[in-house]
């Protein structure tokens, strides 16, 4: 693809990375327990939550889903997150040469795990489409 996408989809990591790590600890896990997001650690202890979805007594339903998709989006996943695509976007960019291949062998392999990843890549930048910087070319 072009390094445009490169660019466009690193920065959107880099915004989920620092949004991870002003979010609290990328190291421990939170948990939803009613209508509150707890570290996990704290569920023990008497710590309020981090965040509340809703009134904590007499919270809906809806109050606790929107605390359970919170906690599932915790910094530690988003870090892990970011950690894998770009170790896509990596391997999006690396020289299309490998070992142990006769050399139209290797170009071949490496012509079709380029167009694997390739699309890959468009797929991962397709979440982003409503950002003003996306462009329809991208799309898979």
């Amino acid at each position: 693809m072009t390094a445009d996408l490169v660019a466009f989809l690193q920065a959107r990591l880099d915004e989920q990375r620092a949004a991870a790590v002003g979010a609290g600890s990328t190291s421990e896990s939170w948990q939803a327990l009613g209508t509150g997001v707890y570290s996990a650690p704290s569920l023990d202890d008497d710590v309020p939550p981090l965040v509340t979805a809703g009134p904590e007594v007499g919270g809906s339903d809806e109050d606790a889903a929107r605390a359970e998709h919170i906690a599932l989006h915790d910094p530690a996943q988003v870090m892990r997150e970011v950690e894998a695509t770009q170790g896509l976007l990596k391997q999006y960019t690396a020289h299309e040469t490998g070992e142990g291949f006769p050399d139209t062998s290797n170009r071949n392999a490496a012509s079709m795990q380029r167009m694997a990843v390739d699309l890959a890549v468009r797929h991962l930048a397709q979440a982003h489409a409503g950002h003003p910087d996306y462009q329809p070319e991208w799309r898979p």
